[in-house]
């Protein structure tokens, strides 16, 4: 949880800065923000919040279906966001939408690194 608040901040931090630029970007880059955090959080919460069996085929049935069920989740959001946001900064989206997923694999790298 702490790698998804510290993520939080980051899209915070981005929306702030691409408030200089407009407020379309802002809100563009607060929705990629949103299309990363959302699937991500329903992931974990799946699977691995429902820890009432612990059988090596219940882990891992549980994380396939997770994952199958983030990106279609993500898939939805996207297609929502295209199809009802108007107007729409593409590179504030999907810039904030790739930083979020380099710092994702930064700090898990890092709480990796430190709990070795």
């Amino acid at each position: 949880m702490r790698i998804f608040a510290y993520q939080a901040a980051l899209v915070l931090l981005v929306s702030a800065a691409c408030l200089l630029l407009g407020t379309v970007e802002a809100y563009s880059a607060l929705l990629g923000g949103l299309l990363y955090l959302l699937p991500n959080l329903y992931f974990t919460w799946r699977a691995l919040g429902n820890r009432h069996d612990s059988s090596a085929r219940h882990v891992l049935v549980s994380m396939y279906a997770s994952e199958i069920g983030k990106m279609m989740l993500a898939v939805a959001l996207f297609s929502a966001t295209f199809l009802l946001v108007r107007p729409l900064s593409p590179f504030s989206l999907f810039g904030t939408f790739i930083l979020l997923q380099l710092s994702g694999w930064m700090l898990q790298l890092k709480l990796f690194k430190t709990s070795s």
